[in-house]
């Protein structure tokens, strides 16, 4: 069979990277002008284009040339792929955000052109997660086009673990041509010789946007005339092999450029808080409607030079951290709307001197760590709070921990209020301060102190800059730090802090290490005082887990990093013990939580906006700091004028988790109920208000330990949407308005019902 060469026409362009947002819009217009205008010339010209983003801009801003777009679709010469606001990552991006990149993309696309988009279209990502099959099935795609896997075929079918496939598309030299013929002619020569007889050749200028060479386009006129080659969508393409028997794929694709795990702190801080701020406005009953710009925006600062930190520092401070602090500011109103409006149909006289308010979002019982900053003794009755009493008199015990500040109002006594309180699943409970002459005991630091003697705070040269080109390992140590001061901070009834001190050359590391009452997990808040470049700091724990798999979260899966299989066999020393090999682990991506685990036994890291980790030596490491210089990227000279990324004073918390006799199943579980807390405000007596305002919260219990909600809302027509992801084997449950269901194992599943009563009979 003769080789048959589709040219695919399409133009990569980043809105945020080297430039600004704005810089970016005027790419997006000045591209498709150029674009319109040739395949205006060359009427078998065809072109493909993704990110409604894009669309909606040229929408609002050049009607004309929105409307011309929308003939060559109707034309099918121009095709409409990727049905996402843009090209995010697919690596540190949660499940949620790549249902709502497909959700506003696809009905935007749906609305405007009739298309429904079954190709997703993710050219640029730094890697592509194991579980992201599950996501593009129950999103509506059936084929994937992507570049940067290592060993895969040029088209193959890309399954996760619970059958989920697609139809993968390995771009397999460059998603665009430079503008150089010799460079194009390398470019096809690559393609030809592939054995793949239906060859897709990308085509065209990419990254700042550019469209359709008129040069290179004479060329191709020129080899046609030796070749089979056409201009196609890639509709056209997939319809030709869809049929081909292909090779199955299973896993990550990846992983590449792993300093994008751990460079530009800051911006990973911020999108894992709005995601969780969305999610808590979704839960409180918040309507799409409401939700739905915050949502688009949120989902355009996922694009894969954003989240992964590779953008300049101009980029970040102007158009990324302003648009994500928008989210984060419209969630948060709404968020204290809804609780207020709750508190208002509340009676709570029986609080004279006030009191608190608790939500919980998880739909199982959870035990929330209160913490915000008040008053001791507001009314000035010369005793503090030391108890928080609900409506029966029931009490818990109440701590008043160092406030954020050296002072309250006037001087009054003022810290941050603590407790920990059980919450039921999606419940609330209100209760008043009060004066108990109880004496509850002190949680006392034994527990810090055993889990100190684990850690280590590891430094390494690194100098992979801001992508981590050729980092592998970060093995390269330099030495620990020295800890230099222990100090017993805090001891009370409901949570203790052990401080310690930690010094490395210029720098200085503080871990602020808390024991909550009743609370299993060790909570971490480290202070980052670093002053090193081209280094890397890991904070490192020697678990008791004897040769353990090692496992790290995933967008909608879990990865065994490590397993038993990689250790060396047991050799006897000259002294009769014996030694098992250990081996040490790349540098993985994670997502909330990375975990070791041998017979029975778990010992895990849950973090938020930590997303690299190792397991070396049988110590879990996470990677705490990693300073580089704003997009300095290799072989290019290094530019310091804009700085270093994370150097000076930061922050990280995370936990620290050890069980026994737990599934890696209830892994997922664990980590949402300690990174999502619940949610408290404190409010005054007053009687019981008008309940018109009300807007009933969602109600949802889930007893499995396996089942995590990923998603639970309201849509505008008053229909409840829950997203459910299972972590172990094939389970039944009860939902309402459906009745008993079946979720296959590892899958991701979303259930819809038209009901005002959405209580579960879990």
């Amino acid at each position: 069979m003769k080789k048959k060469l589709y040219i695919i026409c399409n133009s990569h362009i980043d809105p945020v990277w080297l430039w600004n947002r704005s810089a970016g819009r005027s790419t997006w217009l000045n591209t498709m002008h150029s674009v319109v205008r040739i395949m205006e010339e060359e009427p078998d010209l065809k072109f493909n284009c993704s990110s409604a983003a894009l669309y909606r801009y040229v929408e609002e801003c050049d009607p004309a040339l929105f409307r011309k777009i929308r003939r060559f679709v109707n034309e099918k010469r121009w095709d409409i792929v990727g049905g996402w606001e843009v090209q995010s990552d697919v690596i540190l991006s949660r499940p949620v955000t790549l249902y709502h990149q497909a959700e506003s993309a696809k009905k935007y696309f749906l609305d405007r052109f009739g298309a429904d988009v079954k190709i997703a279209y993710n050219v640029d990502a730094f890697g592509h997660s194991a579980g992201l099959p599950k996501i593009l099935n129950e999103t509506g795609f059936q084929y994937y086009v992507y570049t940067r896997s290592h060993t895969t075929p040029s088209l193959f079918r890309w399954q996760s673990e619970d059958g989920s496939s697609v139809i993968a598309l390995h771009i397999i030299n460059s998603y665009g041509t430079s503008g150089s013929e010799m460079f194009l002619k390398q470019h096809f020569n690559k393609n030809l010789k592939s054995p793949l007889e239906h060859q897709a050749v990308f085509f065209g200028i990419g990254d700042h946007g550019g469209g359709i060479s008129r040069k290179e386009l004479a060329l191709i006129r020129e080899w046609q005339q030796d070749y089979d080659i056409v201009f196609a969508t890639l509709s056209e393409y997939f319809d030709a092999v869809k049929d081909m028997p292909l090779e199955t794929v299973t896993g990550e694709l990846g992983p590449v450029f792993r300093g994008c795990y751990s460079n530009c702190h800051e911006v990973k801080r911020k999108i894992a808080r709005a995601v969780r701020r969305l999610e808590t406005a979704e839960k409180l009953g918040v309507s799409s409607a409401e939700l739905q710009e915050p949502w688009q925006e949120l989902c355009f600062n996922h694009f894969h030079d954003i989240l992964p930190g590779t953008s300049i520092r101009e980029a970040f401070e102007k158009d990324i951290f302003t648009g994500i602090g928008s989210v984060e500011h419209h969630a948060d109103k709404l968020i204290d709307r809804q609780i207020f409006r709750r508190t208002s149909e509340l009676d709570t006289m029986y609080m004279p001197e006030g009191g608190i308010y608790c939500w919980n979002p998880h739909p199982f019982e959870h035990k929330t760590v209160m913490g915000f900053n008040g008053f001791a003794d507001p009314n000035r009755n010369g005793v503090f709070f030391n108890v928080l009493r609900d409506e029966d008199g029931n009490e818990i015990p109440l701590q008043f921990l160092p406030s954020d500040s050296t002072f309250g109002p006037f001087g009054d006594a003022w810290g941050k209020i603590t407790a920990v309180i059980d919450l039921p699943p999606t419940g609330e409970k209100t209760f008043a301060y009060g004066v108990s002459a109880k004496d509850y005991p002190k949680v006392g630091f034994e527990r810090q102190k055993k889990l100190l003697k684990n850690l280590a705070l590891e430094v390494f040269f690194d100098n992979t800059r801001t992508w981590g080109f050729d980092l592998i390992q970060i093995n390269n140590k330099l030495g620990n730090m020295e800890l230099v001061h222990t100090e017993e901070y805090c001891n009370g009834p409901v949570c203790s802090i052990l401080r310690a001190v930690y010094r490395f050359r210029n720098s200085e590391v503080r871990l602020d290490i808390y024991d909550y009452i009743g609370i299993q997990e060790i909570g971490v808040k480290v202070r980052l005082d670093w002053q090193e470049t081209m280094s890397c700091m890991k904070l490192s724990w020697a678990h008791k887990c004897v040769n353990p798999d090692f496992y790290t979260g995933s967008c909608a899966a879990a990865v065994c990093r490590l397993s038993k299989n990689d250790y060396g066999p047991a050799k006897e020393w000259s002294n009769g013990s014996m030694i098992t090999k250990l081996p040490s682990t790349q540098e993985f991506s994670m997502i909330d939580w990375c975990a070791a685990a041998a017979d029975g036994k778990i010992a895990a890291f849950f973090a938020a906006d930590i997303h690299s980790c190792d397991h070396a030596d049988n110590r879990m490491r996470l990677t705490l700091v990693r300073p580089v210089l704003y997009a300095d990227h290799a072989p290019f000279a290094q530019k310091d004028d804009d700085g270093w990324m994370d150097l000076g004073i930061g922050f990280r918390s995370f936990w620290i988790a050890e069980y026994d006799q737990l599934p890696l199943s209830s892994l997922q579980k664990k980590s949402i109920a300690r990174l999502n807390n619940g949610e408290v405000r404190e409010i005054t007596a007053h009687e019981a208000g008008d309940p018109r305002g009300y807007c009933e919260f969602m109600k949802f219990e889930l007893a499995e330990e396996q089942l995590t909600v990923q998603e639970l809302r309201r849509n505008d027509d008053c229909e409840t949407e829950i997203r459910l992801l299972n972590s172990g084997e094939a389970i039944s449950l009860n939902l309402p308005e459906i009745g008993k269901t079946e979720i296959p194992a590892f899958a991701l599943r979303t259930f819809k019902w038209k009901n005002n009563d959405i209580s579960a009979d879990a």
